[in-house]
């Protein structure tokens, strides 16, 4: 009886204690920022909780602070700041998270209300969508927008192909953007073949998209067209020509009432302020909306970006809630120079739902990011353990998770943070060279356990700015030669040693861990990349026990070292089922100790070459398993060479491996003892490695394993891919495995080849 009384009191004490250390308010749409915040009479808004917690005591700042918010839509008409006087103290934490098991919903999205069935037809509206189209006003205080939702759903807007880019020659950067200034004017010209791009009379509105390299695109909006000459200029301009290097990737234009002949998709005309709209079903729903907004929140310090000190703001939390409705990005003047590698995002942006800027010891957690036109979440310029654990990620414009660092100088805090057990899928659905996770210039982070899928390129990305850029003092319009912080530079570089030796301390994407992570179906839309890829980075990058399977794209890896990267390990890896290389290799890059299963029909590890390659020999290639169920043999590749310094197998320290081919195992002999003329392979050994059950995807080996005998190390996978027993439950449902919610098949590069139901 005594010892129930005691717990009893225990528990009461404990709970009294909680409530005297913490200070809570709450916020609910049906609020009145009048309020006192409490459970009874809550805040409409978070800006005024925000406000509230800055007037409490000392005393009271000294004590953890939690803001629930209550269920529904809040909606926001401006980014939320938190600055240095709203960080946690001493330690403690401020959060704002969801009330127990409500979903609350952080929008900027404005109702399109009055809609009208169409009457009066534009003359060159399709006949197909007579009688079919509604019109409503923009809303009051909005522009021009790019992106609609309906509830949870982004609509897209009208998209049609029919023409083609001419060839042009012109003298080009290692980027594929021009060299000279004197052609910068092709940065902006589209001379063009088909019928597609007219004079229209509201050309501010109307875009057209291109990817001029196979790596990355462009979305610019159209000055004029020559339809006679087949001549259009952008207001804006490009990465690259548009003919740089053509893609499989077709051009094409979007929101053009022409085109808007097919349901579920809509044009805007600003001139008439005016929205088009063909619904899916009968009329328009009540739950459009239009944003208003790309960035909701921002943490944010006294950031000196000029100088070698920033103050953090600390200690600020974000739990349970759901973040949506957010705007595309889009380019502006001068943008050119300030662009992260190939433009594939620019430098301290806006463009995401929450931003930390000037920011350490902060937490997004069991957050739900869904349903906008940009990017989820970003770490700008200083930001140092950031948290951002068990969330989910999907159906987002562009980048999931971007950390993007200062430039190459010696200011480096954009670094040790943790994107660890997220599920991130359906990205970059907008603009497609949008990542998973992408870290620029930013290093010594922990990307972990993260189950990624469904990408239009790559999954993770690994980079900084690279050699040639370094090289080019006097150029400002290429890829993030704003950035460079030259002044820093000169003071610090050393007089000795090769050019990677003299400006690799100015390469802060680097000693990053990739880890424990699993990814399928990336490289799902554009070309020439890979699943987990390091380019252009520092040196000390470790990828390792990763499981990549099921990639089939127009790329060139799963995993890939690209140009100008040095002191990249790829250790402890499978990597299943690819049609295309398993391994890209370029530089001073080690791989070891991965299984590599049915990748041949492409090659396991492709052997290639950047431009200006200096030969840097002596890679490691020991301890992988290569192995082939079926009877393809193409282990090594020698394959893209743009330069003479390419590492090819034979000049690298590759043994201690082991071969298998199931259907024909006398030309994986045959193959081993070719490498051994070449001087390589001698220890290596060809037989079956004994997985325990390949069949059913188990890639343990058993004890007897000849693998064993060559310093084969057995890979844990259970400790790869998401831990489902920390993950929301709740997000589960959402983690929908195609557009549509049915579970893909795999198909290898050969229509007449087997399917593979790998569910």
């Amino acid at each position: 009886m005594k010892k129930l009384i005691y717990i009893i009191f225990a528990i009461v004490f404990l709970s009294c204690s909680k409530s005297e250390q913490e200070t809570v308010f709450y916020v609910s749409p049906l609020g009145n920022d009048a309020n006192i915040g409490s459970q009874e009479a809550p805040f409409a808004t978070i800006e005024k909780a925000k406000l509230a917690v800055r007037k409490l005591s000392s005393e009271k700042r000294e004590k953890n602070i939690t803001i629930f918010l209550r269920e529904g839509t809040h909606v926001v008409n401006e980014t939320i700041v938190f600055g240095l006087e709203d960080s946690g103290f001493k330690g403690t934490k401020v959060s704002y998270e969801a009330y127990k098991d409500e979903t609350p919903i952080i929008s900027s999205g404005v109702a399109v209300k009055g809609w009208e069935k169409l009457k009066e037809y534009p003359v060159s509206l399709p006949n197909v969508a007579k009688g079919n189209i509604w019109v409503a006003d923009i809303p009051e205080g909005i522009d021009r927008f790019y992106t609609m939702f309906d509830g949870k759903t982004r609509i897209p807007t009208t998209h049609k192909e029919g023409f083609t880019f001419k060839d042009i020659k012109y003298e080009g950067a290692k980027s594929m953007n021009v060299l000279h200034n004197k052609d910068r004017y092709l940065l902006r010209k589209l001379e063009f073949e088909g019928g597609v791009l007219k004079n229209w009379p509201n050309l501010e509105d109307i875009e057209v998209g291109f990817a001029p390299v196979p790596w990355t695109m462009n979305l610019l909006e159209l000055e004029s067209v020559d339809e006679k000459n087949g001549i259009a200029w952008t207001v804006l301009e490009a990465n690259a020509p548009p003919a740089a290097k053509k893609s499989h990737t077709k051009p094409w234009v979007e929101n053009v009432i022409d085109h808007l002949d097919t349901p579920g998709h809509w044009v805007v005309n600003t001139q008439e302020r005016k929205i088009y709209y063909w619904p899916k079903e009968g009329e328009p729903s009540a739950n459009l909306v239009v944003p208003k907004l790309k960035e909701y929140i921002r943490v944010e310090g006294l950031v000196d970006y000029e100088g070698a000190t920033d103050i953090p703001t600390k200690n600020i939390a974000f739990k349970g809630i759901t973040f949506m409705h957010g705007e595309r990005d889009s380019w502006w003047k001068g943008h050119k120079g300030w662009g992260i590698q190939h433009d594939w995002d620019k430098f301290d942006r806006g463009n995401a739902m929450v931003r930390f800027r000037g920011a350490e010891n902060c937490e997004i957690t069991e957050c739900r990011f869904t349903n906008s036109g940009g990017s989820a979440i970003r770490l700008d310029l200083h930001a140092q353990n950031i948290t951002i654990k068990n969330n989910m990620i999907d159906f987002v414009g562009h980048m999931g998770i971007l950390l993007c660092g200062y430039g190459p100088g010696t200011k480096d805090v954009n670094k040790n943070n943790t994107i660890s057990n997220n599920v991130i899928h359906h990205v970059g659905r907008v603009m497609k060279m949008g990542a998973a996770v992408f870290a620029w210039q930013s290093g010594s982070n922990t990307i972990s356990n993260n189950l990624i899928h469904h990408v239009p390129r790559k999954a993770v990305g690994i980079c900084g700015i690279r050699v040639p850029i370094l090289q080019k003092r006097d150029i400002d319009f290429d890829e993030a030669s704003k950035t460079i912080r030259w002044n820093e530079i000169d003071n610090a570089i050393k007089d000795e040693g090769t050019f990677w030796q003299k400006y690799t301390p100015f390469l802060h994407a680097k000693n990053n861990i990739v880890e424990n992570n699993e990814v399928y179906r990336a490289l799902e839309e554009l070309a020439d990349g890979s699943a987990l890829n390091v380019s252009g980075a520092g040196e000390g990058n470790i990828m390792r026990n990763n499981y990549a399977h099921h990639i089939t794209s127009h790329a060139s890896g799963v995993m890939r070292t690209d140009d100008w990267q040095r002191g990249t390990t790829f250790e402890n890896n499978v990597i299943y089922m690819s049609n295309v290389a398993a391994i890209v290799h370029k530089g001073y890059n080690n791989i070891i100790n991965n299984i590599i299963v049915d990748c041949s029909s492409k090659e396991s590890i492709r052997f290639a070459s950047y431009p200006d390659e200096v030969a840097d020999y002596g890679s490691k290639i020991q301890n992988n398993i290569f192995y082939e169920s079926g009877n393809a043999i193409k282990y090594y590749n020698i394959s893209y060479r743009a330069s003479e310094g390419i590492s090819k197998p034979e000049d690298c320290n590759a043994d201690y491996n082991i071969f298998y081919c199931a259907e024909n195992l006398a030309a994986a002999k045959k193959y081993v003892a070719s490498k051994r003329k070449d001087g390589i392979d001698k220890n290596s050994l060809i037989a079956d490695p004994l997985f325990e059950n390949i069949g059913d995807k188990n890639f343990k080996l058993k004890e007897n394993s000849p693998a064993f005998k060559v310093g084969f190390k057995q890979i844990d996978m259970s400790s790869i891919g998401l831990k489902e027993n920390e993950f929301p439950a709740k997000f589960m449902k959402y983690n929908v495995q195609d557009i549509d919610g049915r579970r893909p098949n795999f198909h290898r590069n050969k229509a007449d080849q087997e399917i593979y139901d790998f569910w």
